[in-house]
């Protein structure tokens, strides 16, 4: 019998991940209270540090969030996505042997934070912690979150985000907010599926800085203006591998996801 679609090319919001993140929006997971202050210049909410080393992808200020599936249409259905005007609902879908992943995201050029510190969405929520889950659902560690962190590996520069370690007082909020996460095998497999594409894309990126001496941002400017982040046939056989283990425990997941 054959397996259905992840997802479709616009998640739908069904009822379960609804209840998800009604959950992961009330919990207001603070690491450390007003953070923004302990880096200088509210970091995650712009980057801009970073991105005004670019030379042409960041001549105009933008924030690209990534989101799971169905989280725009839980957006829109509260009222909530306006808080990011301007912006662009991007979506982009990547076949693997049959079967579609959708990544989605929103693109902000609102100034400033690109959201509502009570209305950000999960990758803000998360930031600068992600966490990594088992096949089963449980909760195995967590490590660096976006892509900006290799870079600072990469290119041996001192954090920017000073937040090194879950302060005990804010476990519980953050068990809350990644158990609630941990219900759904097809969020657990995006997240899955986003950190298996950011140490492919961290590692092609240490190659070129390798290989050319560049400077770190210089490289991946370079890489995403020619599309050339990803490589297609060795990043295919890990996520295929993923979706079958995926099929494997979890072969009725739509029924589950439409509970």
């Amino acid at each position: 019998m054959s397996t259905p679609p992840l997802t479709s090319p616009l998640s739908p919001l069904t009822p379960e991940l609804s209840a998800i993140f009604d959950t992961v929006y009330a919990t207001d997971l603070v690491y450390v209270k007003d953070c923004w202050k302990l880096c200088g210049d509210a970091h995650c909410c712009s980057f801009q540090r970073y991105k005004s080393r670019y030379r042409i992808i960041a001549q105009a200020p933008f924030q690209e969030l990534p989101l799971l599936p169905g989280e725009y249409a839980y957006l829109q259905q509260r009222g909530w996505a306006r808080q990011f005007e301007p912006y662009e609902h991007k979506s982009q879908s990547f076949e693997i042997d049959g079967r579609t992943l959708t990544h989605e995201s929103i693109v902000s050029r609102r100034p400033g934070c690109a959201c509502d510190h009570a209305t950000r969405p999960t990758i803000c929520r998360l930031y600068p912690l992600m966490p990594q889950f088992d096949i089963e659902g449980r909760l195995i560690g967590v490590e660096q979150t976006g892509i900006y962190e290799e870079m600072e590996r990469i290119g041996g520069l001192a954090r920017a985000c000073q937040l090194t370690q879950l302060p005990f007082a804010q476990m519980d909020a953050f068990l809350k907010l990644t158990g609630a996460l941990a219900q759904s095998p097809l969020l657990r497999l995006y997240l899955e599926s986003y950190r298996l594409t950011k140490a492919h894309v961290s590692e092609r990126l240490a190659q070129r800085v390798g290989q050319t001496g560049k400077d770190v941002f210089a490289a991946f400017e370079g890489a995403l203006l020619r599309n050339a982040l990803v490589d297609k046939p060795t990043l295919h056989p890990a996520l295929s591998a993923l979706m079958q283990r995926y099929d494997e425990r979890w072969p009725q997941w739509a029924d589950l996801e439409a509970a």
